[in-house]
């Protein structure tokens, strides 16, 4: 197991740093985690919304991006 931090950038660019992390059995684990979250935030948005979850290791070594965006209805 692995401890993986999951900070998160936000449409404004402004950066969330988690300083806690998760123990997780590996990277796809991170991602699925990270992939769940995000669709988490976008079930709760009621119009256009965009981030980033940066995925680090446990040396804060970036490993993986997981985008997520949700484009307004409207033309």
């Amino acid at each position: 197991m692995e401890r993986y931090f999951f900070n998160h950038r936000d449409q404004a660019g402004d950066l969330q740093i988690d300083i806690d992390g998760i123990m997780l059995p590996s990277l796809h684990s991170a991602v699925d985690e990270a992939s769940f979250a995000a669709s988490s935030a976008l079930g709760l948005s009621d119009g256009p919304i965009r981030g980033c979850f940066e995925i680090e290791d446990g040396a804060r070594k970036l490993v993986a991006r997981v985008p997520y965006a949700v484009k307004s209805d409207e033309p």
